[in-house]
C-alpha cells in the first residue's frame, strides 16, 4: 500500500507543466575557479532573513565553498515535482519529516545520511522523522510548536488570572476578553495551511494512541471521525465566534501581524507567526499553552514536531562540498553558526538536539516546560499519507464558511484521504 501512495505522489507530481517552473540552470554551478556553488533549496517563509544571515556566516568563515540558499515563493510542491520530473534536484532541499522523507528515499533521490555526525547529536524522538528502512535520509532541521499563543498584557487587560486548561476555562476566557472589547482570536483561516494544523491539534486531542491511529489510517481501517469529533468541532465553533467579523478574509500574513500589533489576544499556531512581531512590536509579551479542547487537562499538550527536514540529492555534482555545508548546518557547538541565525530569535524555531539558547521570551520558557515534563504530543498528519494537508485544510474552511456540517465535513476527509491511498 504504501508504494501505492509514494508512487502515485510522484506521478501527481510530474503531471505539473514544467514550462515556468524547472529552473534553467543546474544543480551546482562552480561560481569561480576557486569556489564551488552549493545550493539549498526552501519553502518560503518570514525566515529568509535568518537563513541568509547564516549562509553568509559560512561563506565568510571559508573561500572553498558559495552556500545560497534558495527561496521558493510559489507553490513548493509544484517545485518538487518539476525537479523530480526533469531531474533537477538541487543540491539539498527541505522536505516535511516522516511521508515525504520515506517517498524520496524509496525512491532513491535522496543520500543515505546515516553516517554523518549529526546523528550523534539529536534527539532519540525525532529519529523517526527522518528515517527510511532503519537508515538515516534527512537531517531534522528543527522543532516546532503548535499552540495558543497568547498576549500577557491583553490577558492581564481582561482579569485572566490562570492559563486555560480545559475547554470550559478557555470559553470563560473568551468571553472575558470580549467583555473588555478585546478579539480573543486572530484570524489566519483564508489559507488553508493553517486550519490543518489546528485540526490535527484537536485531533490529536481525542485520539487515545496516535501511532496505532495514524497506521490504521495509513491501511485503509480507519476514521477522522470516533466518539470524540463533538469536541473537535465545538472548539472550532468557538474560534468562529471569537475571530471577529469576516474571519475568512485573513491570510496567515495578516493574522500574523494582527496577533504582534495586539490587535487579538490569541493566535493557535506555531511559533512562526511570531517571526515579524519584534519588528511590529518589539514590547510583546508572548506567553504559549497546549490547545485545551477537551474537558480534561491532562489532554491539553503541546504539539511538538519536526517542522523541516533538509536531504542531499543524491546524484548532487558536488557531495564533498554539500556534506560539508551540511556539517556546518547542524553544528551545535558553534555560538556563530547556523543554528545561531536561523534558531535563536524570536519565532525561530529551536534545534532538535541540545543547544544553549540565547533568546529569553516566555513562550520559549513555556516550550521548554513542556518538553521537561513530557507533556507534548506529535503532529498527527505528517504521519498521513502525502496530501492529506491538502484534504483537511480545505474541508474545515468549508465547515467555517457554513458549506458543510460536521458530519459532511469527516465525510468528505474520510473519502479523499482513501483516494489518496488507491
Amino acid at each position: 500500500m504504501k508504494k501505492k501512495i509514494i508512487g502515485s505522489f510522484l506521478a501527481t507530481l510530474m503531471l505539473f507543466n514544467l514550462t515556468g517552473c524547472a529552473d534553467s540552470s543546474t544543480n551546482s554551478e562552480t561560481v569561480s575557479d576557486e569556489k564551488t556553488n552549493v545550493k539549498l533549496v526552501v519553502w518560503s517563509s518570514g525566515a529568509a532573513e535568518n537563513f541568509q544571515k547564516g549562509a553568509d556566516a559560512f561563506n565568510q568563515k571559508q573561500d572553498k565553498i558559495n552556500f545560497e540558499v534558495e527561496m521558493q515563493t510559489g507553490d513548493y510542491s509544484q517545485y518538487l515535482g518539476a525537479k523530480v520530473a526533469s531531474d533537477d534536484l538541487p543540491d539539498m532541499f527541505f522536505l516535511n519529516p516522516y511521508s515525504q522523507v520515506q517517498q524520496f528515499a524509496e525512491n532513491d533521490r535522496i543520500l543515505d545520511l546515516s553516517d554523518q555526525n549529526f546523528n550523534s547529536k539529536i534527539y532519540n524522538s525525532v529519529k523517526n522523522a527522518c528515517s527510511y528502512d532503519g537508515k538515516t535520509y534527512a537531517y531534522p532541521m528543527c522543532l516546532e510548536m503548535l499552540g495558543v499563543y497568547y498576549n500577557q498584557d491583553l490577558f492581564e487587560k481582561a482579569g485572566i488570572t490562570e492559563i486555560p486548561k480545559t475547554f470550559s476555562q478557555l470559553e470563560e476566557a473568551c468571553a472575558k476578553l470580549q467583555a473588555n472589547n478585546i478579539t480573543p482570536f486572530a484570524s489566519t483561516y483564508k489559507d488553508a495551511w493553517t486550519l490543518n494544523h489546528l485540526f490535527s491539534c484537536l485531533e490529536g486531542n481525542t485520539i487515545q494512541n496516535s501511532s496505532s491511529w495514524t497506521e490504521e489510517m495509513n491501511k485503509g481501517d480507519s476514521s477522522f471521525k470516533n466518539d470524540n469529533s463533538q469536541q473537535v468541532f465545538r472548539f472550532l465553533d468557538l474560534m468562529k465566534n471569537n475571530s471577529g467579523t469576516n474571519y475568512m478574509d485573513s491570510d496567515s500574513t495578516a493574522g500574523f501581524n494582527a496577533f504582534a500589533s495586539g490587535e487579538a489576544a490569541m493566535i493557535i499556531s506555531g511559533e512562526f507567526a511570531l517571526l515579524n512581531a519584534e519588528t511590529i512590536n518589539p514590547n510583546l509579551n508572548v506567553g504559549l499553552f497546549g490547545i485545551p479542547s477537551t474537558d480534561n487537562p491532562e489532554d491539553a499538550k503541546l504539539d511538538v514536531d519536526v517542522g523541516i527536514c533538509i536531504a542531499v540529492n543524491k546524484n548532487s555534482k558536488h557531495l564533498e562540498e554539500t556534506l560539508e555545508v551540511l556539517d556546518y548546518i547542524s553544528d551545535n557547538n558553534d555560538p556563530e553558526g547556523w543554528i545561531h541565525y536561523t534558531a535563536d530569535s524570536m519565532g525561530a524555531a529551536p534545534p532538535a538536539m541540545e543547544y544553549e539558547m540565547k533568546m529569553n521570551a516566555q513562550y520559549y520558557t513555556d516550550y521548554t516546560n513542556y518538553m521537561n515534563s513530557n507533556n507534548t504530543k506529535p503532529w498527527i498528519y505528517l504521519q498521513l499519507a502525502s496530501g492529506t494537508p491538502d484534504i483537511i485544510g480545505p474541508a474545515i474552511q468549508g465547515y467555517f464558511t457554513g458549506s458543510t456540517n460536521m458530519e459532511d465535513t469527516l465525510k468528505i476527509m474520510d473519502e479523499q484521504y482513501l483516494s489518496l491511498l488507491e
